[in-house]
């Protein structure tokens, strides 16, 4: 038996380490890119945040509703850290259930990965790019780009999505399985940077600071995060911004709203701005802000409230205006206009429809001994280590069930 995998990722990866384990079938990786796992080394920042501790099917948006409930049972979150124990990665929780090497290397990972392939002899051919897999006999013919051909068996598409393209996610996988008679639904990039209006906000680029975000739809709260945001050029960046992102996927009509003081209500952030009004009347509002917000943030606040010039006096400081100054503080809107490109993204939305995958094997109900794992399907995960547990597990159940398949 030869099982050919296509993709040398997290999900691929941890496929071929099942099977070698549990079988003495042959295994190749086929990988497009000069050395398999690159796109792990690129994760949490060069850390790897390989897994979270939270990590339930509430964490995940597909098509077919409940898709990931069997594969995160079978190799859940204990299972991924004894995997990776063992393999030497001791794991570091950090807030929000994130889970990281204690090292703080990606290359830890990765390290162990490649270390446990070579020792159970699995066959890996790097630069490798998979034109085309056609079905041959009981099997299929894996193409490369230069028309080489390797028969195998089983065949298991774990290529990723479209994110990151320079890491080896180009989409090629969604090809594939439509050639072979799969679906592909709306593709979007998400755990991206987001992009707003910037007319008012272009002197802000730089900045970053701790506020509540929140995502709307037409005044309706699509979700809300608290974290470190940066202003940008084009909008906003940061782990809350990145968060968010993935529930933009789809949706049109979005706007963000900053809650700068999320500590104090309205009412608590007028009251003191009243009591600065009080004790900085001798000053105009070039200063009013500094210690309270960032100076430059502030002197936005104060235009939109209808402040134009900053030398006005803070004496002649009005109730109305105070409340205006309030509001806006606890919900500064930005119209979204849409997000960063997959290049800037990690993650793909939407994929090969999963309604057409045995959702407790990753194999293809049109295509016999066909399986996919991963990003390849439309499945995709919240932001903190969600989609590589997703790689772990569906790339291990496709792995297990090849093997119980014979």
């Amino acid at each position: 038996m030869k099982v050919g995998i296509v993709g040398g990722g997290a999900g691929g990866l941890i496929s071929a380490i099942e099977i070698k384990r549990n079988s003495n079938f042959e295994v190749i990786i086929f990988e497009k890119m000069d050395r398999v796992g690159k796109k792990i080394l690129a994760t949490g920042n060069g850390r790897c945040n390989y897994t979270n501790i939270n990590a339930s099917s509430k964490n995940y948006y597909s098509i077919e509703k409940g898709f990931v409930d069997f594969a995160l049972k079978e190799f859940d979150v204990q299972s991924t850290i004894n995997f990776f124990n063992e393999l030497g990665v001791f794991p570091r929780e950090e807030k929000e259930g994130k889970l990281y090497p204690f090292s703080e290397q990606a290359t830890a990972i990765l390290d162990c990965l490649r270390n446990e392939i070579e020792r159970l002899k699995v066959e890996v051919r790097t630069s490798f790019k998979v034109e085309k897999v056609k079905r041959q006999g009981k099997g299929f013919k894996v193409i490369g780009e230069d028309g080489e051909s390797v028969y195998c068996d089983k065949v298991i598409i774990a290529s990723g999505g479209c994110a990151s393209p320079s890491l080896g996610s180009d989409g090629s996988g969604f090809k594939i399985l439509e050639s072979l008679g799969h679906s592909v639904s709306k593709l979007a990039p998400v755990l991206v940077q987001i992009k707003t209006d910037v007319s008012d906000i272009k002197g802000l680029k730089g900045i970053k600071f701790d506020a509540n975000v929140s995502l709307l739809q037409r005044d309706k709260l699509i979700g809300s995060c608290f974290g470190e945001v940066l202003f940008t050029e084009y909008g906003l960046s940061g782990p809350p911004i990145f968060q968010l992102s993935t529930k933009t996927a789809f949706r049109k009509n979005l706007k963000i709203s900053i809650d700068f003081m999320s500590e104090y209500s309205p009412k608590e952030v007028y009251d003191i701005l009243e009591n600065r009004k009080e004790n900085l009347s001798h000053l105009n509002m070039e200063a009013f802000f500094s210690g309270l917000l960032n100076k430059r943030i502030g002197n936005v606040v104060a235009k939109r409230a209808g402040i134009e010039k900053l030398s006005f006096p803070v004496s002649k400081l009005e109730r109305q205006l105070l409340w205006k100054m309030a509001s806006i503080i606890k919900d500064f809107e930005l119209e979204v206009v849409g997000v960063k490109g997959f290049s800037n993204a990690q993650v793909t939305a939407g994929g090969v429809y999963s309604l057409e995958f045995d959702k407790k094997s990753m194999e293809s109900k049109i295509v016999k001994g066909l399986y996919a794992c991963g990003e390849v399907l439309d499945v995709y995960g919240d932001c903190g280590g969600y989609n590589l547990q997703w790689a772990w597990s569906s790339g291990r159940l496709a792995g297990r069930a090849i093997v119980k398949e014979g």
